[in-house]
């Protein structure tokens, strides 16, 4: 993707989701500097479906991610993803656990 191209979606992006990266609802920050794009908050964009696993670079497909999620996601899918890097998973287990001790 031409650098041109990626800059005017990544502001859409960064309007879209108020700023915050699509997994970890962190703010990013956006910037054109080199250095800037190497933190750990630096805005990306990010296949949520994975394009090694068929994903595509269809608008529905692309959202913006912070460089630590974007590299720390791997093989998982990206809402499995989302709701492990938001506490979402710990809270259901714990509430099971809690339901489990209720009906003993």
């Amino acid at each position: 993707m031409k650098t041109a191209i990626k800059r005017q979606l990544i502001l859409k992006l960064f309007d879209k989701q108020d700023g915050k990266c699509c997994y970890c609802d962190q703010h990013v920050i956006l910037s054109y500097r080199w250095c800037d794009q190497q933190r750990p908050d630096a805005a990306t964009i990010e296949h949520l479906q994975r394009r090694a696993d068929g994903g595509t670079d269809h608008p529905s497909n692309i959202a913006m991610a912070c460089k630590a999620c974007n590299e720390s996601r791997q093989e998982l899918d990206w809402l499995t993803y989302r709701s492990l890097k938001r506490g979402e998973i710990h809270e259901y287990v714990r509430s099971v656990e809690r339901g489990a001790r209720a009906a003993e």
